[in-house]
């Protein structure tokens, strides 16, 4: 039987905003994982009265096994699990698409615009959910080589693994639910609709 902890996005964020704490809007940013973040992330923004912006990462993973996540690649830094074995031919293959991808939608969303400024800021950190947590230990990288005050990450679910690792990582650790077995996010969610550029540009203007 189907065990759903959020009727969609929205009622996610709803849930998730009564464990934040009051932030200081001046000195705080929510930054939402593209894509199936940036609505919750929105949403938690809105609430906080604070700036909303994207961090441009994504997961890597096989054309094979599109679920399974090797890592996470953003323009300028790649985070590979070390127990990946293939043949590095492949993988930089798929390194160089996923970062096509992301220069695209650093087009579609950013319109030229630079990039926030989060030294000595509290960043939020938000997704829709944590299965591996490969790509959120990339995203952390890289707000943590931008000098914050200090990473939060925030989040509806998460595998209890994912969430020991990503804790271990981060200033506040905010997340719902830690369910196991973990069946993936979208098990979670009564309705998980996909997240096109178009909504997320839509948001962001």
């Amino acid at each position: 039987m189907e065990t759903f902890l959020f009727n969609d996005r929205a009622d996610a964020a709803e849930q998730l905003l009564k464990l934040i704490p009051p932030v200081n809007p001046t000195q705080t940013i929510v930054l939402g994982i593209p894509r199936g973040g940036v609505p919750i992330a929105a949403q938690i923004a809105k609430s906080l009265k604070v700036p909303l912006d994207v961090l441009l990462v994504r997961k890597l993973a096989s054309p094979d096994n599109p679920e399974y996540a090797l890592g996470a690649v953003s323009l300028d830094r790649i985070f590979i699990e070390e127990a990946y074995t293939g043949r590095k031919s492949d993988l930089d293959r798929w390194v160089e698409a996923a970062r096509r991808e992301l220069q695209n939608r650093k087009k579609l969303y950013r319109l030229g615009t630079s990039n926030p400024e989060l030294r000595s800021k509290t960043v939020i950190l938000v997704d829709d959910g944590i299965a591996t947590g490969r790509t959120l230990l990339l995203a952390i990288q890289l707000v943590r080589a931008q000098h914050p005050r200090a990473i939060w990450v925030a989040v509806p679910v998460s595998s209890p693994e994912a969430a020991k690792r990503i804790r271990s990582q981060v200033d506040r650790f905010i997340c719902l639910h830690e369910p196991e077995p973990f069946y993936g996010v979208g098990r979670f969610y009564r309705t998980f609709d996909s997240v096109d550029d178009e909504t997320v540009i839509r948001i962001l203007v």
